[in-house]
Protein backbone atom coordinates (compact mmCIF):
# COMPACT_ATOMS: atom_id res chain seq x y z
CA UNK A 1 0.00 0.00 0.00
CA UNK A 2 1.22 3.32 -1.24
CA UNK A 3 1.34 5.71 1.27
CA UNK A 4 -1.10 8.59 0.82
CA UNK A 5 0.86 11.41 0.96
CA UNK A 6 4.26 11.38 -0.22
CA UNK A 7 4.58 7.80 -0.33
CA UNK A 8 7.61 6.31 1.24
CA UNK A 9 9.41 10.00 1.85
CA UNK A 10 6.61 10.45 4.71
CA UNK A 11 7.30 7.02 6.43
CA UNK A 12 11.27 7.88 5.78
CA UNK A 13 10.34 11.05 7.66
CA UNK A 14 8.56 9.69 10.53
CA UNK A 15 11.20 6.83 11.24
CA UNK A 16 13.93 9.40 11.34
CA UNK A 17 11.71 11.66 13.66
CA UNK A 18 11.36 8.41 15.43
CA UNK A 19 14.66 7.57 15.95
CA UNK A 20 15.41 11.26 17.01
CA UNK A 21 13.10 10.80 19.51
CA UNK A 22 14.45 7.69 21.03
CA UNK A 23 18.20 9.55 21.19
CA UNK A 24 16.62 12.09 23.04
CA UNK A 25 14.56 10.03 25.38
CA UNK A 26 18.03 8.17 25.78
CA UNK A 27 19.77 11.12 26.91
CA UNK A 28 17.53 12.63 29.28
CA UNK A 29 17.31 9.53 31.15
CA UNK A 30 21.53 9.22 31.28
CA UNK A 31 21.48 13.22 32.05
CA UNK A 32 18.76 12.54 34.83
CA UNK A 33 20.27 9.43 35.96
CA UNK A 34 23.68 9.97 36.17
CA UNK A 35 24.48 6.26 34.70
CA UNK A 36 25.52 5.81 31.24
CA UNK A 37 25.09 1.87 31.73
CA UNK A 38 21.17 2.05 32.40
CA UNK A 39 20.23 -0.75 30.14
CA UNK A 40 22.33 -4.12 29.72
CA UNK A 41 21.93 -3.63 25.75
CA UNK A 42 23.48 -0.19 26.18
CA UNK A 43 27.51 -1.78 26.45
CA UNK A 44 27.15 -5.47 27.64
CA UNK A 45 31.01 -5.55 28.27
CA UNK A 46 30.98 -2.58 30.55
CA UNK A 47 27.74 -3.69 31.89
CA UNK A 48 28.76 -6.80 33.07
CA UNK A 49 32.29 -5.75 34.76
CA UNK A 50 30.06 -2.74 36.45
CA UNK A 51 27.99 -5.19 37.98
CA UNK A 52 30.70 -6.97 39.13
CA UNK A 53 32.45 -4.06 40.76
CA UNK A 54 29.60 -3.30 42.62
CA UNK A 55 29.34 -6.68 44.00
CA UNK A 56 32.53 -6.13 45.12
CA UNK A 57 31.88 -2.73 46.48
CA UNK A 58 28.92 -4.20 48.72
CA UNK A 59 31.31 -6.95 49.96
CA UNK A 60 33.47 -4.91 50.92
CA UNK A 61 31.96 -1.97 53.07
CA UNK A 62 30.20 -5.15 54.49
CA UNK A 63 33.78 -6.06 55.48
CA UNK A 64 34.40 -2.76 57.05
CA UNK A 65 31.56 -3.00 59.06
CA UNK A 66 33.19 -5.92 60.11
CA UNK A 67 36.03 -4.75 61.24
CA UNK A 68 34.48 -1.74 62.77
CA UNK A 69 32.12 -4.52 65.14
CA UNK A 70 35.94 -6.20 65.82
CA UNK A 71 37.60 -2.54 66.85
CA UNK A 72 34.54 -2.32 69.23
CA UNK A 73 35.18 -5.50 70.76
CA UNK A 74 38.81 -5.15 71.25
CA UNK A 75 38.22 -1.95 73.20
CA UNK A 76 35.57 -3.25 75.07
CA UNK A 77 38.57 -6.03 75.74
CA UNK A 78 40.96 -3.38 76.69
CA UNK A 79 38.38 -1.15 79.08
CA UNK A 80 38.29 -4.63 80.68
CA UNK A 81 42.09 -5.63 81.29
CA UNK A 82 42.34 -1.61 82.30
CA UNK A 83 39.61 -1.80 85.26
CA UNK A 84 41.55 -5.06 86.34
CA UNK A 85 44.98 -3.82 85.96
CA UNK A 86 43.50 -0.67 88.07
CA UNK A 87 42.59 -3.00 90.82
CA UNK A 88 45.78 -4.96 90.63
CA UNK A 89 47.62 -1.58 91.12
CA UNK A 90 45.00 -0.93 94.05
CA UNK A 91 45.47 -4.71 95.83
CA UNK A 92 49.09 -3.81 95.57
CA UNK A 93 49.19 -0.77 97.16
CA UNK A 94 47.48 -2.09 99.91
CA UNK A 95 49.75 -5.07 99.89
CA UNK A 96 52.36 -2.72 100.34
CA UNK A 97 51.08 -0.68 102.97
CA UNK A 98 49.98 -3.72 104.98
CA UNK A 99 53.96 -5.20 105.06
CA UNK A 100 54.90 -1.98 107.01
CA UNK A 101 56.11 -3.08 110.52
CA UNK A 102 54.27 -0.37 112.09
CA UNK A 103 51.08 -1.43 111.70
CA UNK A 104 49.21 -4.02 114.27
CA UNK A 105 46.88 -7.13 113.50
CA UNK A 106 43.64 -4.82 113.50
CA UNK A 107 44.93 -1.98 111.02
CA UNK A 108 45.91 -5.18 108.62
CA UNK A 109 42.86 -6.96 109.31
CA UNK A 110 40.81 -3.00 108.45
CA UNK A 111 43.46 -3.35 104.93
CA UNK A 112 42.65 -7.28 104.62
CA UNK A 113 38.51 -6.08 104.25
CA UNK A 114 39.49 -3.81 101.09
CA UNK A 115 41.53 -6.02 100.15
CA UNK A 116 39.40 -9.38 99.69
CA UNK A 117 36.71 -7.08 98.11
CA UNK A 118 39.14 -6.04 95.18
CA UNK A 119 39.69 -10.26 94.80
CA UNK A 120 36.13 -9.90 94.17
CA UNK A 121 35.50 -7.34 92.43
CA UNK A 122 38.25 -8.62 89.86
CA UNK A 123 36.58 -12.25 89.52
CA UNK A 124 32.89 -10.71 88.95
CA UNK A 125 34.22 -8.33 86.00
CA UNK A 126 36.48 -11.00 84.31
CA UNK A 127 33.70 -13.74 85.01
CA UNK A 128 30.66 -11.02 83.55
CA UNK A 129 32.59 -8.56 80.83
CA UNK A 130 31.48 -9.63 77.50
CA UNK A 131 30.59 -8.37 74.08
CA UNK A 132 27.45 -9.56 72.46
CA UNK A 133 26.99 -12.48 74.43
CA UNK A 134 30.89 -13.48 74.07
CA UNK A 135 33.14 -13.66 77.41
CA UNK A 136 35.89 -11.55 77.48
CA UNK A 137 38.23 -11.97 80.18
CA UNK A 138 37.64 -15.48 81.40
CA UNK A 139 39.56 -17.66 79.09
CA UNK A 140 37.08 -17.93 76.25
CA UNK A 141 39.37 -15.50 74.44
CA UNK A 142 42.52 -17.68 74.91
CA UNK A 143 44.38 -18.62 72.10
CA UNK A 144 43.37 -22.57 72.93
CA UNK A 145 39.64 -21.33 72.78
CA UNK A 146 37.07 -21.56 69.68
CA UNK A 147 38.41 -19.10 67.29
CA UNK A 148 36.97 -15.47 67.19
CA UNK A 149 37.23 -14.15 63.77
CA UNK A 150 36.53 -11.26 61.89
CA UNK A 151 35.51 -11.43 58.19
CA UNK A 152 37.42 -8.33 57.30
CA UNK A 153 37.42 -9.10 53.62
CA UNK A 154 35.51 -10.43 50.43
CA UNK A 155 36.72 -14.06 50.49
CA UNK A 156 36.85 -16.89 52.21
CA UNK A 157 40.25 -17.78 53.35
CA UNK A 158 42.18 -17.00 56.43
CA UNK A 159 44.16 -14.11 54.68
CA UNK A 160 40.41 -12.43 54.76
CA UNK A 161 40.45 -12.86 58.53
CA UNK A 162 41.77 -11.55 61.41
CA UNK A 163 41.88 -13.28 64.74
CA UNK A 164 40.94 -11.87 68.14
CA UNK A 165 42.10 -15.07 70.22
CA UNK A 166 44.55 -13.02 72.13
CA UNK A 167 43.48 -12.67 75.79
CA UNK A 168 44.50 -14.97 78.36
CA UNK A 169 42.24 -15.65 81.39
CA UNK A 170 42.89 -12.92 83.89
CA UNK A 171 40.88 -14.34 87.05
CA UNK A 172 42.53 -13.77 90.79
CA UNK A 173 43.35 -17.67 90.61
CA UNK A 174 44.95 -16.96 86.52
CA UNK A 175 46.43 -14.27 87.73
CA UNK A 176 47.97 -16.18 91.18
CA UNK A 177 46.44 -13.79 93.34
CA UNK A 178 43.25 -16.21 94.43
CA UNK A 179 45.15 -16.56 97.79
CA UNK A 180 46.83 -13.76 98.36
CA UNK A 181 46.24 -12.40 101.96
CA UNK A 182 48.06 -9.43 103.75
CA UNK A 183 46.22 -9.32 107.70
CA UNK A 184 49.71 -10.47 108.19
CA UNK A 185 53.21 -9.00 107.56
CA UNK A 186 54.54 -12.17 106.10
CA UNK A 187 51.19 -12.34 104.26
CA UNK A 188 51.39 -9.02 102.70
CA UNK A 189 54.96 -9.02 101.56
CA UNK A 190 53.84 -12.33 99.58
CA UNK A 191 51.48 -10.41 97.97
CA UNK A 192 52.92 -7.64 96.79
CA UNK A 193 54.81 -9.92 94.71
CA UNK A 194 52.09 -11.81 93.53
CA UNK A 195 50.25 -8.21 92.17
CA UNK A 196 53.37 -7.59 90.99
CA UNK A 197 53.94 -10.41 88.64
CA UNK A 198 49.76 -10.17 87.76
CA UNK A 199 50.07 -6.19 87.02
CA UNK A 200 52.71 -7.70 84.34
CA UNK A 201 50.31 -9.96 82.87
CA UNK A 202 48.07 -8.05 82.46
CA UNK A 203 50.45 -5.24 80.59
CA UNK A 204 51.13 -7.82 78.72
CA UNK A 205 47.57 -8.47 77.64
CA UNK A 206 46.59 -5.22 76.89
CA UNK A 207 49.49 -5.05 74.59
CA UNK A 208 48.36 -8.05 72.56
CA UNK A 209 44.87 -6.10 73.12
CA UNK A 210 46.05 -3.67 71.74
CA UNK A 211 48.61 -4.61 68.97
CA UNK A 212 45.50 -6.93 67.55
CA UNK A 213 42.78 -3.59 67.67
CA UNK A 214 45.92 -1.41 65.59
CA UNK A 215 46.00 -4.13 62.72
CA UNK A 216 41.63 -3.67 62.71
CA UNK A 217 42.28 0.12 62.03
CA UNK A 218 45.24 -0.53 59.68
CA UNK A 219 42.40 -2.99 58.01
CA UNK A 220 39.66 -0.84 58.46
CA UNK A 221 41.83 1.93 56.14
CA UNK A 222 42.83 -0.56 53.93
CA UNK A 223 39.46 -1.21 53.11
CA UNK A 224 38.41 1.75 52.32
CA UNK A 225 41.07 2.59 49.89
CA UNK A 226 40.21 -0.19 47.74
CA UNK A 227 36.35 0.94 48.00
CA UNK A 228 37.22 4.12 47.29
CA UNK A 229 39.76 2.84 44.02
CA UNK A 230 36.71 0.50 42.86
CA UNK A 231 34.34 3.09 43.25
CA UNK A 232 36.09 5.63 41.02
CA UNK A 233 36.75 2.56 38.26
CA UNK A 234 33.04 1.80 38.48
CA UNK A 235 31.89 4.74 38.08
CA UNK A 236 34.24 5.79 35.05
CA UNK A 237 32.60 2.92 33.08
CA UNK A 238 29.22 2.93 33.61
CA UNK A 239 28.58 7.27 34.90
CA UNK A 240 27.19 9.57 32.35
CA UNK A 241 29.97 12.79 31.24
CA UNK A 242 27.34 15.43 31.62
CA UNK A 243 29.31 17.51 29.17
CA UNK A 244 29.60 14.61 26.52
CA UNK A 245 26.04 13.95 27.39
CA UNK A 246 24.65 17.76 27.14
CA UNK A 247 26.63 17.70 24.09
CA UNK A 248 24.42 14.86 22.00
CA UNK A 249 21.20 16.15 23.50
CA UNK A 250 21.66 19.76 21.99
CA UNK A 251 22.89 17.79 18.40
CA UNK A 252 19.93 15.31 18.96
CA UNK A 253 17.45 18.43 19.85
CA UNK A 254 18.88 20.30 16.48
CA UNK A 255 18.01 16.55 14.39
CA UNK A 256 14.76 16.13 16.13
CA UNK A 257 14.01 19.69 14.96
CA UNK A 258 14.88 19.57 11.39
CA UNK A 259 13.73 16.18 11.25
CA UNK A 260 10.15 17.78 12.25
CA UNK A 261 10.11 21.05 9.60
CA UNK A 262 11.31 18.81 7.19
CA UNK A 263 8.02 16.59 7.60
CA UNK A 264 5.82 19.89 7.84
CA UNK A 265 7.58 20.92 4.55
CA UNK A 266 6.73 17.58 3.04
CA UNK A 267 2.81 17.71 4.60
CA UNK A 268 2.58 21.05 2.87
CA UNK A 269 4.21 20.73 -0.52
CA UNK A 270 1.60 17.41 -0.95
CA UNK A 271 -1.63 19.63 0.31
CA UNK A 272 -0.29 22.07 -2.21
CA UNK A 273 0.23 19.96 -5.11
CA UNK A 274 -3.47 18.12 -3.96
CA UNK A 275 -4.80 21.46 -4.28
CA UNK A 276 -3.39 22.22 -7.79
CA UNK A 277 -4.54 18.85 -9.17
CA UNK A 278 -8.05 19.28 -7.63
CA UNK A 279 -8.49 22.78 -9.65
CA UNK A 280 -7.26 21.45 -12.61
CA UNK A 281 -10.22 18.98 -12.29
Amino acid sequence: MVDPIGGGTFSQLLNTINRNRSGLQNSLERISSGRRLNQAGTDAAASALSTQLRSEISSLTQAVSNVEAGANFTRTADGGLAGVSDLVGRGRELAIQSSNGTLNDSQRQALNQEFTQIQSEIDRLTNSLEFNGQKLLDGSLAPSADPVNVQAGSGSGAANQINLNVVESVTTESLGIANSDISTSEGALQAVDDFERAAQTLNSARGQVGAVGNRLASSANGLSSQIENLTQAESGLADTDLAEEVTRLQQGLLRFETSIRALASQIQNEQSRARILDFSV
